[in-house]
């Protein structure tokens, strides 16, 4: 079984990596799937202080020759379990040499390691996140699975990446996912951040009223079928179980156990 680096990137801060860091989060935790939150962000270690109970780790992505392989607690934390990993703001060079330098796109590495990488990139509409998700997806040459995640909670009108033509061509030609993330209310989004809450806790709080946790439910419910959609979570393991099975190997199993139970004469 491989265990998956979800990378959670994007061309600035502002553009919604730390709101679908928790999205992910919380989509591991509604089906109970085994996973590590590493938080990239060390001086605003956001999405870490908001699920704190499930021993998520904090790392500093610097140029430092010395720190740069800090960096490594990530691979280290995969080989055990699959990881979700918020990075900050400008460590888009950091990140990718990290992954240049170790060739951890390497099939055989994948292969012997059994851990591979993938980088859901969130986009805020501008054309420097569109070149940079192309210069990242041309950088690695394809080896590196991206999810393009349009964010429509910072940018309502997307047809001018549409009208994009190397943006489409890559889109078609390497079949990569796009994900139109949608927009959370103000209201509800104000009071979580304010009061810096999981989504789980704030649907819980006292002050987040019915309407508000309904909206919210709804939002989440959207976003986890556009994950699901995407499939890389597919065959993550069971935190309970620490193993998961395909819905046609378990299919074929009851059937083998069918056929082996034995018959009443």
């Amino acid at each position: 079984m491989t265990n998956m680096i979800h990378l959670v990137d994007g061309e600035k801060g502002g553009v919604g990596k730390s709101m679908l860091t928790r999205i992910l989060v919380e989509f591991n935790q509604k089906y109970e799937l085994l996973y590590t939150l590493i938080d990239g962000d060390f001086q605003n270690p956001d999405v870490q202080q908001r699920y704190p109970e499930h021993n998520a780790k904090i790392v500093a992505l610097v140029e430092d020759e010395e720190k740069f392989f800090d960096i490594d607690i990530i691979f280290e934390t995969a080989v055990e379990t699959p990881v979700i990993v918020n990075l900050p703001a400008r460590v888009y060079s950091i990140i990718n040499k990290w992954i240049d330098e170790a060739n951890l796109t390497s099939p055989d590495f994948k292969e012997q390691s059994g851990v591979d990488v993938c980088k859901w990139f969130i986009c805020g509409g501008t054309t420097d996140s569109i070149e940079m998700f192309i210069d990242s997806f041309n950088y690695f040459e394809g080896q590196l699975n991206h999810i393009f995640v349009r964010n429509f909670g910072v940018c309502k009108d997307w047809s001018h990446v549409q009208s994009h033509k190397e943006m489409n061509k890559l889109i078609n030609n390497y079949r990569i996912p796009v994900v139109d993330l949608p927009a959370l209310s103000a209201r509800e989004r104000k009071f979580i951040d304010t009061k810096r809450l999981s989504f789980s806790q704030a649907m819980k709080h006292s002050e987040f009223f019915l309407i508000s946790q309904q909206r919210l439910h709804t939002f989440l419910e959207d976003c986890f079928r556009l994950i699901e959609d995407v499939g890389l979570f597919n065959n993550a393991p069971n935190r309970n179980k620490k193993e998961v099975i395909a819905p046609y190997e378990q299919k074929k199993n009851e059937e083998m156990q069918i056929e082996n139970e034995p018959q009443n004469e």
